[in-house]
């Protein structure tokens, strides 16, 4: 596929201080589109020497309506807390002078997205009566599982802000290794039911998810490719790329990479696959040619990196590609099903605001009065959040948002001491509360500056951490016609802004239709943009990447998306100013941990910085997806669960 354009502005002539300064608030989209930017050469992993406060509201841009409005991703307010009370440590010489308020309780939560959720539900669940605190800095609960509501020509329509998707059949998803956690209890049927569209004007194949169809199933849906100067190609897989203008060794190379079904067995191939890149393993291993080695990466880079990876193949472990049933390193699922492919027969089933009904449930059944409404599928799905029940002083269950914790320390010696004391900045006040027990559900790169006193072997652990942004932009329309006269659901370009959107099947909930599916009615189209700089040494990726999604305002994303827009549908009849009803932005920062090789399995005798996070620092546990080595809904709620047990013990 077609590579990036090489950098047209050299690193030296973009500092930090021009970040800073507000020069590259105006410019980052067209920077990102013109390449890799280089934002400082010094950059070290995931440090920058600069505050990265001062962002307003024009960054943030709009952010639909109902009780997610306000709250898009990593909003101006929510960025501008975290860098200075957290990473910069502005309020750190303040501490001693934090009140202490709450009484003791027995367990305190850091982080109320669903691994947070899940510990505090466990809690609760095996210790009736308990006091449980939730701290979260952001202004409503779920993490990435939250979603973006739109209100357009009467319709209620919404879209993910990141976290979607439940992996089904819930057996074979088990058989091919990924975990089904709390199914019942989350009042998942044992099997879903998925909308149909209605007044199309040609058959087309809807996904029932926007992410199989990224590639790992690409005969799931209807699909076309864009390409600048030829315009779209539908279905390019159905017949080798026959129409694509990509060379005739490109399109084998893929082609004969996606029927690979041979890798050296071997009983140590895990931990063999995360000796190597999964670039290396392409080269080396499954013998793609050298000579197009890095355009078969360029197609998979995105997919990958989205999926979860974080960056691309020339910096994952090939056992994190292994993690998203990327192909070649695939086969090796093959050996352990019996020659089964898991892509054959698993793919995800998708709520209209994606992961954020599990996060609604976990707190649902922990703290029934925080929602409104009942407790069956479509009930859930339409709750509101009852704010004045979340943080009662009369009650045991207790969630205070906007409050960005900055300290967790033990009172005492650690290895004696028998509580924990928080302290976080809410509304202008700092404050301190104090638990027999913390667990610290965010991800490393807050935890290595808010944990003050742990052993330098855990701090190494969370400086092994290092994540990559995304960026999800969900487009409200009016209607989608251009598609259903173009004939698909999906589509990928390789050049501006971003590179895949898809029109996905909603479930069906207690017999209901959550959202339309029509072309003549309103839809929600998401896309997930990594930041892909493969020609920036590692770990400094991350810091660029993130950079570059920082540097972009509101306005930048949005002229780039109707452009983008305009140019693939214009000929199909899509209008920017007629058809677009709104789009909002969600920045996730730090989206993805990124396991380069030897990440998931230790190296020089060393073991994993997962698993050592895995255990408890005394008194205060950690609970990530990231510490399963997958982030996952599913993964999030089996680390909020161990954490949990783990700290029921400290406290029993």
């Amino acid at each position: 596929m077609p590579k990036s354009s090489p950098d047209e502005k050299s690193p030296a002539a973009i500092t930090r201080r021009d970040f800073v300064g507000g020069t590259l608030i105006g410019s980052g989209a067209a920077l990102l589109a013109s390449g890799a930017p280089s934002f400082g050469t010094a950059a070290e992993a995931q440090t920058v020497d600069a505050p990265l406060t001062g962002l307003g509201p024009d960054w943030t841009g709009p952010s639909g309506v109902g009780d997610y409005a306000g709250k898009n991703g990593n909003t101006a307010d929510v960025v501008n807390a975290a860098h200075g009370d957290i990473r910069n440590g502005q309020l750190d010489k303040r501490i001693a002078n934090a009140a202490v308020v709450g009484g003791l309780y027995d367990l305190i939560v850091v982080g109320a997205g669903i691994s947070g959720l899940t510990a505090a539900y466990i809690f609760q669940k095996e210790k009736p009566g308990a006091k449980i605190l939730l701290l979260d800095q952001h202004a409503i609960f779920g993490g990435e599982a939250k979603q973006n509501d739109f209100d357009v020509d009467g319709y209620r329509i919404t879209g993910p802000q990141g976290s979607t998707g439940v992996v089904v059949p819930f057996a074979r998803a088990v058989e091919s290794g990924f975990p089904s956690p709390f199914l019942k209890e989350l009042g998942y049927p044992d099997s879903f039911t998925y909308q149909k569209a209605e007044n199309l004007s040609q058959p087309i194949q809807i996904p029932a998810d926007m992410w199989t169809p990224m590639h790992i199933g690409w005969e799931r849906a209807d699909m076309a490719f864009y390409y600048e100067g030829k315009g779209m190609v539908k279905n390019p897989w159905r017949n080798g790329f026959a129409e694509a203008p990509i060379s005739d060794k490109l399109k084998r190379a893929l082609i004969e990479l996606e029927l690979y079904r041979t890798p050296p067995e071997r009983d140590d191939w895990a931990q063999w696959l995360d000796t190597m890149t999964y670039k290396a393993f392409l080269k080396d291993v499954a013998k793609v040619p050298v000579d197009v080695l890095d355009d078969v990466c360029a197609y998979l880079d995105p997919v990958m990196a989205a999926m979860g990876c974080g960056q691309g193949s020339d910096i994952i472990s090939a056992y994190s590609a292994w993690n998203y049933m990327m192909p070649g390193v695939n086969a090796y699922s093959r050996y352990l099903n019996g020659g089964i492919d898991p892509t054959d027969g698993i793919y995800l089933a998708t709520f209209p605001g994606g992961n954020t009904f599990a996060a609604k449930r976990f707190l649902k059944l922990a703290k029934p009065e925080a929602l409104t409404g009942g407790t069956s599928l479509h009930e859930l799905q339409y709750s509101n959040v009852n704010w004045d029940a979340l943080d009662r002083p009369e009650d045991n269950y207790r969630l205070r948002l906007s409050a960005t914790v900055f300290s967790v320390v033990h009172e005492g010696k650690p290895d004696k001491a028998e509580t924990v004391r928080v302290t976080y900045a809410k509304d202008g006040k700092m404050s301190s509360v104090r638990g027999r027990a913390v667990i610290c559900a965010g991800q490393q790169h807050a935890n290595k500056h808010i944990c003050h006193d742990i052993s330098v072997q855990y701090r190494e652990a969370m400086q092994a951490f290092q994540h990559a942004p995304i960026l999800v932009i969900n487009v409200a329309l009016r209607n989608w016609k251009f598609l259903d006269k173009l004939g698909v659901a999906s589509v990928r370009w390789f050049e501006g802004l971003g590179w895949w959107t898809s029109l996905r099947k909603n479930l069906i909930l207690d017999g209901k239709e959550t959202q339309p599916l029509d072309p003549n009615k309103p839809v929600v189209l998401t896309q997930y943009i990594p930041f892909l700089l493969p020609n920036v040494p590692w770990p400094q990726q991350c810091t660029q990447a993130r950079l570059s999604l920082f540097s972009m305002s509101f306005a930048d994303i949005e002229a780039q998306v109707r452009e983008q827009f305009t140019k693939m549908f214009g000929p199909y009849g899509f209008d920017a100013d007629r058809d677009i009803a709104g789009i909002v932005t969600n920045r996730q920062g730090h989206a993805y941990f990124v396991g380069p090789p030897g990440f998931f399995f230790g190296k020089d005798g060393k073991p994993a910085p997962k698993d050592v996070l895995r255990e408890p620092f005394h008194r205060i546990a950690f609970s990530h997806a990231e510490l399963s080595g997958a982030q996952m809904w599913e993964t999030a709620a089996e680390e909020g669960q161990r954490a949990a047990k783990q700290m029921l013990g400290k406290i029993a």
